[in-house]
């Protein structure tokens, strides 16, 4: 007699009405087996305390004329620059366009309230911004793309580096966002630092210890930072301690 298997269940259907095979069919549906890698922002050095004031980034091409701070990296690097996030402010139209310069270079000395950049340029990019209209603030999220040459240049381990914005264009009309009114010796403690790195200096000018007033420490809305890639849960890991402690229920079962 020929066997009638049209309305039997199939061999996927049996093994997923059984209690593991539910479950694996339950987590192949909602993942498979693949556990792509995602993204995670990882902020080196960050200030996420609200500002309450400007700066304005001067016209001089010199990279003396700057507005930046200065910091040590931790014993872990090399460390690559992904993203840099900068809240600003702009003079000019609602639409309108303008440029100014992000630099990384090294520093005069490692003191903290007293180091400055050095000569010695690392990466320079020219970063383009277009003004929300006079007196609007607005952040300026930098990708790889938008600084290649800063992205590309790995921070050294146990090393000083200068961060810092300098306009080499022919318009007055941008300025860097700062907290003021900080106390003498205090602006370091206002960044947050992850991965070992530590504050040194804000300055402006080249000037260390930055001040805007008698009194008035600013700290500067420069944050910067990488993005890794962290593997998600393995629906397999997932899997197999579902099956595991499956097997271990039975085993209890069996032995008391």
């Amino acid at each position: 007699m020929k066997a009638d298997f049209s309305s039997a269940m199939s061999l996927p259907s049996l093994f997923c009405s059984s209690a593991l095979g539910r479950a694996f069919c339950i987590l192949t549906a909602f993942g498979a087996f693949v556990s792509p890698a995602f993204g995670a922002t990882v902020a080196y050095v960050s200030l996420p305390t609200a500002t309450n004031s400007s700066a304005t980034i001067l016209t001089n091409p010199a990279y003396t004329s700057n507005l930046g701070y200065a910091f040590k990296t931790g014993s872990s690097g090399a460390y690559d620059i992904d993203w840099v996030n900068l809240q600003l402010t702009s003079s000019q139209a609602s639409g309108s366009t303008g440029t100014f310069m992000i630099a990384i270079h090294g520093t005069d000395n490692e003191t903290a309230y007293s180091a400055v950049p050095s000569s010695t340029a690392y990466a320079t990019d020219t970063v383009n911004f277009t003004s929300l209209g006079p007196g609007q603030n607005f952040l300026l999220e930098l990708t790889s793309a938008d600084i290649p040459n800063i992205s590309s240049y790995s921070l050294q381990a146990n090393t000083a580096y200068s961060l810092f914005l300098y306009n080499a264009s022919t318009s007055n009309a941008i300025a860097l966002r700062r907290l003021t009114g900080l106390a003498n010796g205090t602006t370091n403690d206002e960044y947050d630092v992850t991965n070992g790195f530590t504050m040194l200096d804000t300055f402006r000018n080249n000037t260390p210890n930055y001040t805007n007033g008698t009194g008035s420490y600013p700290a500067l809305s420069i944050s910067f930072g990488t993005t890794v890639a962290v593997p998600e849960p393995s629906v397999l890991a997932l899997f197999s301690i579902f099956l595991g402690g499956g097997l271990l229920r039975r085993h209890r079962k069996s032995f008391f």
